[in-house]
């Protein structure tokens, strides 16, 4: 019996969740593999049936047969794109005429199976801003397309953009917490959640390789320091690299922190993960969107002196980690794995490097001389303020993502690798003080 079709124990928690406020019935008999009637056609899927699921592996997926009574609707996602346009200035940019006509008739035209409406409705309900993350991933990704290759279809971009993170039920909701600080192991059930959203989706009605493969790609990079795969360059489809601009935009968009500003001065430190077609559509609707109100974002901001101070920080950092790289490389005899990982992670940080060189915010000795960084000018400040952000999580990602490669490497190399990483962490974590 395929691997595959064990229930897997976080979705089902979510559906038995869902049928105690929903309802949720079987829209087939459930067979096990061995054939097997565990529920028959239009019985409840409930906390009685639980354990008997978990205790077999089905002949079809569980996903497959059955359905949410009152899940969400097709039809009020068109409505969720419209409100979000209103909202936010910089989504409006993205879909203003002649695009937004066509996105609207897309998502109008727009039938969800039941096997995806449950999917989207089990997403939605993890918490109050998930259906409009996901709508508002759907949106930009079809406004993008729309922007860069108007001969693609919107509808499987639109399915693909509503179902992109669908992968998440599957994993423990503890993980998954906000704030929580994962370790390499909960890190490697995040990282694979495109491809268990993308073997799913395959193979279920309403979606298949198309969508599937846009999601599978929405965590690749150009630069191949993405997840799950490492695939670089022409290896991510276009729908992929589209799905990936539109979720990470709409991470900005949700941060509430003056979005168009941040996701200009965002993709100056991104200019190597994205395609040029993508970054310019972006960065033009982030120039033409609404001005910034600097009184309030200056509140959260440090000041003048201690923000010199991070930018400093910032600098010792990425020596440090670009001397991490030139140590890694005095190792003896590796791998070729090795060897392509260590060029890829040289590319990505010379390429950091580059993007915080031009800010100048690594000549702090100067620009404090100087007096570069007045006390009272709020626009320079907020932009200093998002750049070293920026950085400290790119930063922070890399170092996530160098602990997690290293462990598919041999045995004796990894190990090598972890104590030359955990040294330069120490290091490193001395001499930065935390960005909040």
């Amino acid at each position: 019996m395929s691997e595959k079709l064990a229930v897997n124990e976080h979705y089902l928690d979510r559906l038995v969740a869902a049928a105690e406020t929903r309802g949720v019935e079987a829209t087939e008999d459930i067979v096990s593999g061995n054939g097997v009637k565990l529920v028959a056609k239009g019985s409840s899927i409930d906390a009685r049936t639980r354990e008997r699921l978990l205790q077999h592996k089905l002949h079809k997926p569980l996903e497959a047969c059955t359905r949410i009574i009152g899940g969400v609707a097709t039809r009020p996602m068109d409505r969720v794109a419209r409100t979000l346009i209103g909202k936010h200035a910089l989504l409006a940019e993205l879909c203003a005429a002649p695009r937004i006509e066509t996105i609207e008739a897309a998502f109008g035209e727009l039938r969800l199976t039941v096997q995806l409406e449950a999917l989207v409705t089990l997403y939605a309900d993890q918490a109050p801003n998930k259906l409009e993350h996901a709508v508002g991933v759907a949106l930009v990704a079809a406004a993008l397309m729309q922007e860069i290759d108007a001969t693609q279809p919107l509808q499987p971009l639109l399915i693909a953009g509503l179902l992109h993170d669908v992968g998440e039920l599957y994993i423990d909701p503890t993980i998954l917490a906000r704030g929580q600080a994962l370790d390499a192991a909960q890190w490697r059930h995040v990282a694979v959640h495109p491809v268990v959203a993308a073997g799913l989706l395959r193979e279920l009605p309403g979606a298949g390789p198309t969508v599937a493969d846009a999601v599978l790609h929405h965590h690749e990079r150009l630069d191949g320091f993405g997840y799950p795969c490492g695939r670089r360059g022409d290896q991510i489809p276009l729908s992929g690299q589209v799905l990936a601009m539109a979720e990470m935009l709409m991470g900005v968009v949700e941060s509430g922190r003056s979005a168009g500003q941040h996701a200009r001065i965002l993709l100056r430190l991104m200019t190597h993960e994205f395609d040029r077609r993508l970054l310019q559509a972006v960065t033009a609707a982030a120039r033409r969107s609404a001005p910034v109100d600097f009184t309030e974002a200056a509140l959260a901001m440090p000041d003048a002196a201690s923000l010199m101070q991070h930018a400093a920080s910032q600098t010792a950092r990425l020596h440090s980690l670009q001397g991490l790289v030139q140590r890694l490389a005095l190792l003896q005899h590796p791998s070729p794995g090795f060897a392509e990982l260590l060029q890829r992670l040289d590319d990505r940080l010379a390429a950091l490097g580059r993007a915080f060189h031009s800010t100048g915010l690594d000549q702090t000795d100067q620009l404090t001389e100087q007096g570069w960084l007045a006390p009272d000018d709020l626009p320079m400040l907020c932009e200093v303020w998002i750049v070293l952000r920026e950085l400290h999580w790119r930063l922070n990602e890399f170092v996530r993502e160098l602990n997690w490669r290293c462990e598919q490497l041999p045995a004796p190399e990894a190990e090598a690798i972890g104590r030359v990483v955990e040294d330069e962490l120490k290091l490193a974590t001395a001499i930065e003080p935390a960005l909040a």
